[in-house]
């Protein structure tokens, strides 16, 4: 036998799943990095999360260079950034958000994720980042194939956005998530077609309580989306939120 005994092996098998519960904190962590407070957000701002002995740092530059162009919320809403600056070069055109209670018309960008690292942000305030979890264990999916899709975009926006050269302050485009309610309508558009689908509930997620292997796991009944940004309240001296807004729907028959 392996282990020396079945007590020593269940302790390892709680010691993997801790483990992948304190990685999905870590990718969590990186997420949700733009302060709702735009008055008291710096320059320079530097992001941490503490796993054990180990200390993972992340640091968001938002110093522009000295002939950076500034775009704030006096100047241009969101549309209007797209609209100059457009989406980074990474991102499928094609690829579509539509909230349409909401107003939301966004680009997606797909966002690999290797096992054991961060889960980055979106590109900038205006796009939705779809995460690839492929390579971790029965976590995500992707529109039409099953499983459950992971989205997230920014709910404010305080930085410069690197692939425009820009500073933008202003509202992100998961603003208004938290008004979506049971039985809206979700839209994604693809290459390969339109996948409609159905609000079904929308909670208030604490970071470090949750069981966020609940929210991202691949093994739904009914092919999902959940779709989540920062929410809660906002704490200026940690520069933080307190929660993370989340939202699960269900694929709608198609046809």
């Amino acid at each position: 036998m392996l282990f020396g005994s079945s007590k020593e092996y269940g302790n390892l098998i709680r010691l993997v799943e801790l483990a992948v519960v304190l990685l999905i904190s870590i990718l969590l962590s990186s997420a949700c990095t733009i302060e709702t407070d735009t008055s008291l957000v710096q320059p320079n701002s530097n992001s941490a999360v503490t796993v054990g002995s180990s200390n993972l740092t992340q640091t968001i530059s938002t110093l522009a260079a000295d002939n950076t162009e500034v775009a704030s919320e006096g100047s241009l809403d969101l549309e209007q950034f797209t609209s100059r600056y457009g989406y980074h070069s990474d991102c499928d055109k094609n690829a579509r958000l539509e909230i349409k209670s909401l107003g939301v018309n966004a680009t997606i960008c797909n966002r690999f994720v290797p096992i054991g690292s961060n889960m980055p942000n979106p590109y900038g305030p205006a796009d939705v980042a779809m995460y690839d979890l492929t390579q971790w264990n029965r976590l995500g999916g992707t529109p039409g194939s099953g499983g459950n899709t992971i989205l997230a975009g920014h709910v404010d926006y305080n930085a410069t956005v690197p692939y425009a050269g820009a500073h933008y302050r202003g509202p992100g485009v998961f603003q208004n998530l938290r008004f979506l309610s049971q039985g809206d309508r979700i839209e994604i558009h693809t290459d390969e077609g339109v996948y409609v689908y159905e609000v079904i509930w929308r909670r208030a997620f604490d970071v470090a309580v949750e069981n966020w292997r609940d929210a991202w796991t691949a093994d739904v009944p009914i092919e999902s989306i959940t779709l989540y940004t920062c929410g809660g309240t906002f704490d200026a001296e940690s520069r933080k939120y307190s929660d993370r807004l989340v939202v699960r729907a269900q694929l709608l028959p198609q046809g």
